[in-house]
Parts: C-alpha cells; structure tokens; sequence
C-alpha cells in the first residue's frame, strides 16, 4: 500500500508539474552544450524529468541522480532501467560524492527551493571538476512566468489578500536575472543567464483544475484549508478568468543558468 502511495503521489506531480518541465529540460540542454562521455550529478531530480532528457540527447558515461523524497526516488527507480544511472535518496547540500569527481552538475526547478539559493549552488560547485559546468533552470516566478500557478494565486487573492503571500511570486521574488546572478557569483560562479519560453496547454478548465487538487503543492494546500463554500469559490474565480469553452494555454518560461568552473 505504501509503495502505491509513493507511486500516486509522484504521478500526481508529474500531472501538476513534471510534464510542462520536459520541453524545457531539452531546450536546456541545448543551450547547456554539455560534453558527451561525461559524468553527471542531476541535484533534485524528482521523478526523473532532466534524468530523461539527459539520458537521451546528451550521452553520459554516468549519471547520478539526487533527491531528498522517498516517493520521487521510488518512482524514479522504477521508471528508469539505464546502466549508466544511479538514483539515490539524500540531501541536496550534502551530496554523496566527493570533491572534484563531477563534469557536469546540474538541477530543474530545484535551486530555488533551497534558502539562500547559494547554498546548494556551492555543493554543486564543490563535487565539480577544474573546468566542469554547472547548469540550472527554474522557472520565471517574479513575471508571472509559470501562467498556471500565477492565475491559480490571483484568483485567490482576489477572494483572500493574504493568499498573495503564499504565492511564487512573493515566495520566489529572487527568482529574477538580478537574483540569479548574484546568487552565481556568492557561489564563486560566472553565469550566463538566459530564457526559455514555452506554454503550458490544458486540454479544458476540467483539466486544469484538477491537478490542483491532487498534487503536494502549496496551491493544494491551500485548497485542503478552505472549506466547500471557499474551494467552490475560488473555482469559480477561475473559470471565470479561463473557461472559455475549450483548451487553456498559458505561459510556461523558464530561465536557464550555466557557468565554467576555471580550469586548474
């Protein structure tokens, strides 16, 4: 039972979350220019979106991938069969490797998770190799860059002023090209710093809403709070702002982050 817990609850990630990260996660590593033949270190790897994308399109002789949730390291472990990956559960600012023993150290939709971003930012700088590259994306949160969640927190605002505060955009307000940068260099990196657009389709308002309620999120969490009358409201709210009959498209822009360790 357990295990079919941990599968669900990772499932309904993938729904909410993980499938709008897949389009970025190819661009991303296009525009990362990775060396083949390297060896990886994926930090916060989920259910396994970059791993994918790794795996496909950028030949790794070894792959580790790093995540602090049972249910996203379980998941993963059964999704995936490649001789060349590793998944193991443990701590993003305690990563099981050791100094220097890394090419390339990446992360999705993970950085900002940690406070300040710098921290994890130096633990991947740490286990790089002279000359290794280190790559992150996250998504746009200040501009309203993950469309979905940000009409999901104004239509509660617009109900409850204070549901502004539990939303990405406060929460993640350093996630700019000012924060960005300035989180890089109090790692000791040199960044170029750039964007990747792309939209988050949804087939109806049904399918929209729905992941709200099923996935681990603040925005369900915030849901799991309010009473019929409440989640009937804000429902309401939004439908008004996007049921027009038919599919829902919203932005989906990421910014992606890369810096070169100095060689020696």
């Amino acid at each position: 039972m357990e295990q079919t817990v941990s599968r669900r609850d990772a499932e309904a990630y993938e729904l909410f979350m993980g499938r709008w990260s897949r389009p970025v996660a190819d661009r991303f590593l296009d525009w990362l220019r990775a060396p083949t033949g390297a060896d990886w270190v994926d930090v916060g790897s989920g259910t396994g979106v970059l791993v994918a994308a790794i795996l496909d399109r950028s030949a790794p002789r070894h792959l580790l991938a790093v995540d602090a949730s049972e249910n996203f390291t379980d998941y993963a472990r059964h999704r995936f069969s490649d001789p060349r990956l590793r998944i193991e559960q443990g701590d993003a600012l305690q990563l099981p490797l050791a100094a220097e023993s890394r090419d390339v150290a990446v992360s999705g939709l993970f950085v900002n998770t940690v406070t300040p971003m710098e921290k994890v930012l130096s633990e991947m700088r740490r286990v790089l190799r002279p000359g290794g590259l280190l790559g992150f994306y996250l998504w746009d949160y200040p501009s309203g860059g993950m469309g979905m969640l940000d009409a999901f927190w104004q239509a509660a605002a617009g109900i409850d002023a204070g549901a502004a505060q539990l939303s990405e955009r406060h929460r993640f307000a350093g996630c700019d090209f000012a924060g960005l940068d300035r989180a890089c260099r109090a790692a000791g990196l040199d960044p170029a710093i750039g964007l990747i657009d792309t939209m988050s389709e949804h087939e109806d308002f049904e399918a929209f809403w729905r992941p709200f309620t099923q996935a681990d999120s603040p925005a369900k969490r915030y849901l799991d709070g309010l009473d019929p009358a409440g989640r009937a409201e804000l429902r309401g709210a939004l439908a008004q702002r996007l049921d027009h009959g038919g599919p829902i498209r919203l932005p989906a822009r990421a910014w992606c982050v890369k810096a070169v360790l100095p060689q020696g």
